[in-house]
């Protein structure tokens, strides 16, 4: 072993906290950020032969695990990877926890649960410019639009789920510029499920009608586009793995919205619903 497998609660505390800073650093603050975490005398190579990185959440289930050792009595782990409140007031600097391949999901939704993003309060240089999933919620008594059929919706951090999806160049572009203020649901499939459920009418998205593209008129965009910044919550996860995480979330949240890879019979008949919404002709 190279370092040590037993630490005060102070240094545990420290360790995390450059653990997080190191996620979203340069590569050359990594390495200084990394001599930082060896001087005190961890060293991830002792526990895993993970070469891609590691996150709080590794560290803390090294912790939960015996593995890791803590020489105060009253020190107890935590049970999410970092949940501490974050200042809103310097959003730029909102914490990003970053994962390349997949730890298993809950060790995911630990790390979801750190990078929430608020559309009305809270600055787009907080969302990761990489690739990613993201979780859709809808805020503290706010709803769907009524239909016909009403979902059944599960919950994360007591926010109800509506939908997940990836983003495989840019988690800031494709969640923030082109879902929440894009004002174009012909380039994204969650307004135009919206947009349908809220009864808009769907008008050609091209010059060329026979292309078959639609979007909603300027006036329903921009109210979609307010809507949608009231009622949502959004949770992201920067990653390359995003394909098999989001079958994951797919498979646990059974979100209404997500029609493709979702077979859950749970919601089946909104699906086909809100299948036929979308495909009604102009």
């Amino acid at each position: 072993m190279k370092g040590q497998n037993t630490f005060t609660s102070l240094q545990v505390q420290t360790i995390k906290k450059l653990i997080a800073e190191k996620a979203v650093a340069t590569t050359d603050k990594q390495k200084v950020i990394r001599a930082k975490i060896r001087k005190i005398g961890f060293h991830y190579s002792d526990f895993s032969s993970k070469k891609d990185g590691y996150t709080v959440a590794d560290f803390e289930a090294l912790i939960r695990s015996g593995q890791i050792k803590i020489n105060d009595v009253n020190y107890k782990p935590e049970t999410t990877a970092t949940n501490k409140p974050i200042d809103k007031s310097k959003p730029v600097k909102k914490r990003i926890i970053v994962t390349q391949k997949s730890n298993g999901l809950n060790s995911n939704l630990d790390n979801f649960k750190v990078n929430r993003f608020d559309p009305k309060t809270d600055s787009e240089t907080i969302i990761a410019n990489s690739s990613g999933n993201y979780i859709l919620c809808l805020k503290k008594n706010s709803k769907l639009p009524t239909v016909s059929i009403k979902p059944i919706l599960t919950n994360f951090e007591g926010l109800q789920v509506i939908y997940t999806g990836i983003a495989s160049g840019s988690l800031r572009t494709r969640d923030f510029r082109q879902h929440f203020k894009g004002n174009n649901a012909g380039r994204s499939t969650l307004r135009k499920s919206l947009g349908v459920l809220f009864g808009y009418k769907q008008i050609p998205r091209d010059s060329d009608p026979n292309t078959g593209k639609t979007k909603f008129g300027n006036t329903d965009e921009v109210k979609l586009s307010e809507w949608m910044c009231n009622n949502l919550i959004m949770f992201f996860l920067p990653t390359s793995d995003y394909d098999r995480i989001e079958i994951e979330l797919i498979n646990h949240f059974n979100p209404p919205l997500n029609l493709k890879d979702n077979s859950n019979t749970i919601n089946a008949d909104f699906r086909r619903l809100l299948s036929s919404l979308r495909t009604k002709k102009y």
